[in-house]
């Protein structure tokens, strides 16, 4: 007889997957790199086949491996949203969110359903801005809740998700044939604008700022009206956009991390309640670029 699957277990499996080895989740984890091993080979059991295969000196998920990783995610989060609601109480205090747009974009949606699923008599004051604004706000106690690409504030926050950053024009876009690259960036300070000029600059690209601004919201407008190009995730734009991949002389980017603060100022149950929904939404692969 097949032994159940174990909650731990596909937690570990989600773990390993986005830390992209075993030894990495074993030190996440705070386990042995044994005892992550005899996990997975627990679920092999559970499922009657493989879910991990050798390639070259790593490891990586068989089709039957991917197939559970989609409903462990599923489940770690059907599991919290069932914790939660049995430990609900209604209360009308505000909660104070913050996060930029293109972390909205991409999570907050889900999580906002779900939470006013747990509590129906919530009231939410959701504050969409920059990183370094609302890191100053939660620091100064204006907000509950941060998610930001700052990973230290008052104190070390929690890695959320990882977004991939890509080259973004319009769908109408063209390359010039000569002169310099048009930009459109956000002002400094700004994480994505070092990133795009970073890129440029280490490959030699010649480039202008056609368009700067201090809102992202300004970079979506001026990019899908083919202003110019910029590096974002794609969560940033709405549609009528293309990427830009190597085949147009463009560098290769990278991932950016977001990361869950907390205010050392208020706690309640709502409030943990919205972290914990915040983290098993992480968890589900969709939203990630």
């Amino acid at each position: 007889m097949r032994p159940d699957l174990q909650l731990a277990h596909l937690k570990t499996l989600i773990v390993i997957d986005k830390q992209g080895s075993f030894s990495a989740a074993a030190d996440v984890l705070g386990r042995s790199q044994s005892a992550i091993t005899q996990q997975m080979q627990n679920l092999e059991l559970a499922v009657g086949r493989p879910i991990f295969e050798i390639v070259g000196r790593g490891r990586q998920l068989t089709i039957a491996g991917q197939e559970l990783l989609r409903h462990a995610h599923e489940i770690v989060r059907m599991c919290s949203t069932a914790v939660i609601s049995a430990e609900r109480r209604y209360d009308s205090r505000t909660i104070r969110i913050g996060a930029p747009l293109e972390l909205a974009n991409a999570i907050m949606p889900d999580v906002m359903r779900d939470f006013a699923k747990l509590y129906p008599h919530s009231r939410i004051h959701l504050n969409i801005d920059r990183s370094r604004a609302l890191m100053e706000a939660l620091e100064a106690g204006g907000l509950d809740i941060a998610v930001s690409t700052w990973r230290r504030g008052v104190r070390e926050g929690r890695l959320l998700k990882m977004l991939r950053v890509h080259w973004v024009a319009a769908r109408s876009w063209t390359m010039p044939e000569n002169g310099p690259l048009p930009l459109v960036l956000t002002d400094e300070p700004s994480m994505f604008r070092r990133i795009c000029l970073n890129a440029l600059e280490l490959v030699g690209v010649p480039h202008y700022e056609r368009l700067t601004t201090h809102s992202p919201a300004g970079v979506r407008f001026a990019v899908e009206a083919g202003l110019g190009i910029t590096a974002r995730t794609l969560s940033t734009f709405r549609s009528d956009i293309q990427v830009l991949g190597p085949e147009f002389g463009l560098p290769s980017l990278p991932r950016v991390s977001y990361y869950l603060h907390h205010s050392s100022h208020q706690s309640s149950e709502e409030i943990d309640s919205l972290c914990k929904l915040l983290e098993s939404h992480e968890m589900d692969g969709s939203a990630v670029e």
